[in-house]
């Protein structure tokens, strides 16, 4: 493992952020906190893969900014849709143009269901959703030997699993209130 982070240093160097903010975005609990923080999730990772050589990734996680910061206004603006949907046949475009094998597949695979994911308003399908998509990028960081990826991966799903057990209790107590 250490000569696989040594043979990458500048990308390692930036995974560490990564690593840092893959494990703390699912703890915001509003919509809009939690795509602020993917946003910036993305700009790490996407500059991570990039320096790592695996371009999808690095093309998605650019993609998954602009979507990000476009699903910002969905639940206020309905004129947003139209645009946010006009970003998901940019997910099959970056995938053909930096076609990598199944890499690029599962990069583009976890893009479209975060794509999915950030369209709702509830948080708590928003979130089970989520949990899909990490497992894709998962076994894309697997395929691409990204130590940090692999790392942040872990961390959000299981922050991602708490923040899912939070929102259910707090569903419950809301229900057993009524």
């Amino acid at each position: 493992m250490l000569d696989i982070l040594l043979a990458h240093p500048a990308a390692n160097l930036v995974g560490i952020v990564c690593v840092a903010l893959g494990a703390t975005w699912p703890l915001y609990k509003t919509r809009r906190a939690l795509l602020w923080a993917q946003a910036a999730v993305h700009v790490a990772f996407s500059l991570h893969f990039y320096l790592l050589g695996a371009y999808t990734g690095a093309i998605m996680n650019s993609l998954g900014l602009g979507q990000a910061l476009a699903a910002l206004p969905l639940g206020k603006r309905p004129g947003f849709k139209i645009i946010y949907l006009l970003t998901l046949p940019l997910i099959a475009i970056g995938a053909y143009l930096t076609w990598q094998g199944l890499p690029s597949v599962f990069s583009s695979l976890a893009l479209a269901l975060f794509s999915i994911a950030r369209y709702l308003s509830n948080t708590l399908v928003m979130r089970f959703l989520m949990l899909v998509a990490i497992l894709s990028w998962t076994t894309h960081d697997l395929l691409v030997m990204s130590i940090p990826g692999l790392a942040a991966d872990a961390l959000s799903f299981m922050t991602s699993l708490w923040m899912i057990r939070i929102e259910l209790r707090d569903h419950k107590a809301r229900l057993a209130e009524a």
